[in-house]
């Protein structure tokens, strides 16, 4: 276990969300309390508890490094899968059985015996044995490569000209003038926009006279996005006047040329004055950032002039999570006559057939609206495939899969009479469902933290995934380890879907 969580490193955020720095004091400290726990077991003082045991190194030993919640739930699962007493019931005991290597607990007693088959141990780990799918070698190798050419720019002599050659300032002046500034949006009229969102039609079941929650969002996301657009206006014009000697050249403006020239984009673009909260959104390269810029302004453009649109896009808002909270206070506006309150609703979402190809606001099919809630698009979904409404294990070198539309609606759970109800009318019971289906995470970026949760969402899992080898013959290259839940299964491959693959 050890071992694993410590390799299990290297996948980057779809191994660990935060690369923690487990070393050997854990694994000794770990070992001296099961050691102590047996000695007393063995002398009558007290008896095994296997649940002690998961507790005091997933949560206590291991756990206190661990600061992610995320990744606290991969390292119980861990536990609870193999700190076992199926370790010692069971004869060579193996710990992944669909690995091509045996990784069992030897049942010998010599030391030489157990050199020799540590020995046969294959020099390259599959990623099986870490529970992930064999494309996480790809994304591993992506990862690698990434950082070197990220290590090449950063080192790259910047100095230029000479020889009648432009310098690296005016190259960027020359790209601010006739590139950058020209593909920026027109802005946001304080009065105008305010004007036109009192405009906006009414959702059905809702009062006018109060103030209609995605309307509200409508105004804060507009004032976010001309904030970042008067940001970027006013860079682009320092930068222009600091290279023609009109104000000083400062280290900031210094800095941004230099990632303007290496084509990312400038952190007061992405950061507060602080550096610790994000005023925009996070992409590797400058082209990308600005594609995204001008995409979400097509979204919250369209939105305001042509009202709602059939379906969202919500990697194109700031506040993800602002958008689903406020879609959650209209449903239960909607059925006020029943009750419903926002402390007695819970967010659901139901995956449709529809898939909206494409990274931006734009819907080039035919789209109905719900009566009821909203429908989301533009999701990926990292660590397995997606077919005919299920979890399935992914195949080839693809790495994300386009997710479909989701309907964003609510369950009520007050179980008064009827039991929980459907915003759309249909019974469903979210523990029963929670208990078979898998927890699926929501994330801002693929670099997976706390700090980018979007929310969760329950994904049904392939049924052939049944959860002990043999159960479902005819499926053997679906079937799981003894032990491995179709959950745990998903867990421990990362499942995830995030918002952009960048």
């Amino acid at each position: 276990m050890h071992s694993i969580v410590y390799e299990r490193r290297k996948f980057g955020p779809l191994g660990f969300s935060v690369a923690y720095e487990f070393n050997q004091s854990d694994l000794e400290a770990s070992l001296t309390y099961i050691e102590n726990h047996m000695n007393y077991a063995s002398l009558g003082i007290s008896v095994i508890s296997w649940k002690a045991i998961v507790y005091m190194v997933c949560e206590i030993q291991y756990g206190g490094r661990i600061t992610d919640n995320l990744d606290r739930e991969m390292f119980s699962t861990y536990g609870n899968l193999w700190l076992t007493p199926k370790v010692f019931d069971e004869p060579n005991y193996s710990f992944n059985t669909l690995s091509d290597f045996a990784y069992v607990v030897p049942d010998v007693q010599e030391m030489p015996k157990y050199m020799e088959y540590i020995s046969s141990f294959p020099d390259k780990d599959s990623p099986v044995i870490f529970g992930l799918n064999p494309t996480a070698d790809l994304t591993y190798r992506l990862n690698e490569s990434r950082a070197m050419i990220d290590t090449l720019i950063d080192t790259a002599p910047k100095d230029s000209g000479g020889s009648g050659g432009k310098s690296k300032e005016e190259e960027v002046k020359d790209q601010i003038l006739n590139n950058l500034s020209k593909q920026l949006p027109e802005n946001f009229v304080e009065v105008e926009y305010k004007e036109k969102l009192s405009a906006l039609p009414t959702p059905k079941g809702l009062d006018p006279k109060k103030n209609i929650p995605l309307n509200i969002f409508l105004r804060q996301e507009i004032e976010q996005f001309q904030l970042v657009l008067d940001i970027v206006r006013k860079t682009m014009t320092d930068l222009v006047l600091a290279i023609d000697g009109q104000i000083i050249m400062t280290q900031q403006i210094v800095e941004t040329i230099n990632n303007i020239y290496d084509i990312r984009v400038p952190k007061t673009w992405l950061l507060d004055a602080t550096g610790s909260v994000e005023i925009s959104w996070i992409t590797p390269t400058l082209g990308s950032w600005l594609k995204g810029l001008i995409d979400r302004h097509y979204q919250l453009h369209n939105w305001l002039n042509k009202g709602r649109p059939p379906s969202f896009w919500l990697t194109g808002f700031y506040n993800q999570q602002g958008f689903l909270t406020a879609a959650q206070q209209e449903i239960t506006r909607q059925n006020a006559e029943s009750n419903w309150s926002l402390d007695s609703v819970k967010q659901w979402y139901e995956p449709q057939k529809e898939v909206i190809q494409g990274e931006d606001g734009r819907i080039e099919k035919a789209i109905t609206a719900p009566a009821e809630g909203v429908l989301i698009h533009g999701l990926y979904l990292e660590g397995a495939a997606w077919s005919k409404g299920r979890l399935e294990e992914s195949s080839g070198k693809e790495l994300f899969q386009a997710f479909p539309i989701v309907l964003v609606t609510a369950i009520s759970l007050n179980t008064d009479n009827a039991g929980p109800r459907h915003a759309v009318g249909k019974k469903a019971d979210p523990l029963a469902l929670a208990a078979n289906y898998y927890d699926c995470v929501v994330y801002k970026y693929p670099k997976r933290s706390d700090k980018y949760f979007v929310t969760r969402m329950l994904l049904k899992p392939d049924s052939s995934t049944q959860g002990e080898k043999g159960k479902n013959a005819g499926a053997q290259d679906n079937v799981l380890p003894v032990g491995m839940t179709p959950k745990i299964n998903w867990k421990l491959k990362g499942v995830a879907l995030l918002c952009t693959k960048e």
